[in-house]
C-alpha cells in the first residue's frame, strides 16, 4: 500500500512537472516602463514592473530579473547587485488571472540615455527540482538630461554683445515690438506719431520699433578630452553649459544652432569620423532634439578635434549662421585657440566659455571681438 502511494505520488509529480514546464509561461505578460520620458541629472525617476498571469494556472514562485546601466541606482537596494550593470531581481507569487504591479525609484545621478530591452523570467518545478526560464523582450527607455547650471554671467555678456550687434540689424521694423519714442522727422509716416507724447512735449513724437531680424545664436560645443590626464568633469560642465544656454535662449524666442563633435544622436554614425550640426531654430521640439543629443554622449568617447570641425563647417554651413553670434564652449584653450581666432576673424563677435580646474586658471589672450569667460569647476 505504501509503495503504491509513493508510486502514485511520483507519477503525479512527473505529470505535473511536465504540464507545468509546458504551460508556466503561457499567457504571462511582463511590462517594464519608466513613468517619465526624461528627468534632469540629480533627480529621481520612477518605473513600474508589472506582471500579469492571464491563465488559471497559479505560479507559486516567479523570478523576474533585468539589468540596466550601472549609472542608474535603485533607491531600494534590496535584491540588487551592481557589477558591470545594475542587476535587479524580484520574486513574485501569482494566482490565476492575477496582476501585480510594483513601483521602483531610481537615483539618476549621471546624464545619459538608458534603455531596458530584455527581462528574464524563471520558475521552478514542484519541490524545486528543476528550473525553467525564458527571455522576454522589453522596451523601457529614459533620457537623463544634462544638469542645469548657472549661466547668468554668460547671458549678461551675450546681452551686452547683442546690444552692439543690433545696431547693424535694422532691416525692417516690427510693428508689434515697441522700442522707444523719438522726435518726428520728415521721413516718418504719419501712422507712427504718438499723439499723447506729442501733446505732453509740445513737439511731434513718433514710436520706434525693434528690428524684425530674429536674434540668432550658434553654440559650438567641444567635448574632446584627448590628453594624458582626463578631465571628464570639465567636459561634463561644458555639456551642462550648452544645455542650459540652449534652454534659456530658446525660451526667450531666439534661434539657436548647435555644432558639436558629439557623434550623431541616433548612434548611426557613432565614432570619431563625423560631427553633428543642428541648424538655428527654436521651439520645444527643437530643444528636445538638443537635450537628447547631449544626453546620449558618453564621456571618454573619441571624437573629432574642434579645429577639424571648424574647417569643415566653415566650408559647408557657414552661410546659414553668418549673422549669428557664436558662443564657443571648450576647455581645450591651448589646442583650439588659433582655430577659434581664425574661424571668427576680425569682423564677427563671439563669446568663448572655458571651464578650467580649480586653482588652475587658463592663461590665454583673445582678440577684442572675442569675450573670454573663464569658468572654474571643482572636481566633486
Amino acid at each position: 500500500m505504501i509503495s503504491l502511494f509513493f508510486l502514485s505520488f511520483l507519477l503525479l509529480t512527473v505529470l505535473w512537472n511536465r504540464y507545468y514546464a509546458a504551460h508556466w509561461n503561457r499567457s504571462l505578460a511582463v511590462t517594464l516602463n519608466f513613468l517619465q520620458d526624461f528627468v534632469y541629472a540629480g533627480e529621481q525617476a520612477k518605473m513600474t514592473e508589472q506582471i500579469e498571469n492571464r491563465k488559471r494556472l497559479a505560479l507559486p514562485v516567479l523570478e523576474v530579473s533585468f539589468h540596466v546601466d550601472k549609472r542608474l541606482a535603485f533607491h531600494d537596494c534590496e535584491n540588487t547587485n551592481v557589477s558591470d550593470f545594475t542587476y535587479k531581481r524580484d520574486i513574485f507569487a501569482l494566482l490565476g488571472y492575477q496582476r501585480v504591479t510594483r513601483q521602483l525609484t531610481l537615483d539618476c545621478t549621471h546624464r545619459g540615455y538608458y534603455r531596458i530591452d530584455q527581462s528574464y523570467l524563471a520558475s521552478f518545478s514542484l519541490l524545486h527540482h528543476r528550473r525553467y526560464s525564458v527571455d522576454v523582450p522589453a522596451d523601457a527607455q529614459l533620457y537623463v538630461y544634462a544638469a542645469r547650471t548657472n549661466v547668468t554671467d554668460i547671458l549678461l555678456t551675450f546681452e551686452r554683445l547683442m546690444g552692439s550687434v543690433q545696431c547693424s540689424k535694422r532691416l525692417l521694423e516690427d510693428p508689434f515690438a515697441y522700442a522707444s519714442i523719438r522726435e518726428y522727422t520728415i521721413t516718418d509716416p504719419m501712422k507712427t506719431i504718438n499723439w499723447k507724447a506729442s501733446a505732453r512735449t509740445g513737439d511731434l513724437m513718433v514710436n520706434t520699433f525693434e528690428s524684425t531680424h530674429t536674434e540668432k545664436v550658434l553654440l559650438i560645443l567641444d567635448v574632446e578630452d584627448s590628453g594624458i590626464l582626463k578631465y571628464e568633469y570639465l567636459t561634463e560642465e561644458a555639456v551642462c553649459v550648452a544645455a542650459s544656454l540652449a534652454q534659456k535662449m530658446i525660451l526667450r524666442g531666439m534661434d539657436v544652432g548647435l555644432c558639436t563633435n558629439i557623434a550623431d544622436a541616433s548612434g548611426a554614425n557613432a565614432g570619431c569620423t563625423t560631427y553633428t550640426y543642428l541648424a538655428p531654430a527654436n521651439g520645444q521640439k527643437y530643444l528636445t532634439d538638443i537635450e537628447r543629443l547631449l544626453a546620449r554622449h558618453r564621456l571618454g568617447t573619441k571624437v573629432l578635434p574642434l579645429p577639424t570641425i571648424l574647417d569643415t563647417f566653415a566650408g559647408q554651413s557657414m552661410d546659414q549662421t553668418k549673422d549669428a553670434v557664436v558662443i564657443f564652449i571648450s576647455k581645450n584653450a591651448v589646442l583650439n585657440h588659433t582655430a577659434i581666432e581664425t574661424f571668427i576673424g576680425r569682423q564677427r563677435q563671439a563669446v568663448w566659455v572655458v571651464p578650467y580646474p580649480h586653482n588652475d586658471p587658463c592663461l590665454i589672450r583673445t582678440s577684442d571681438n572675442i569675450r573670454l569667460i573663464l569658468r572654474e569647476v571643482n572636481d566633486v
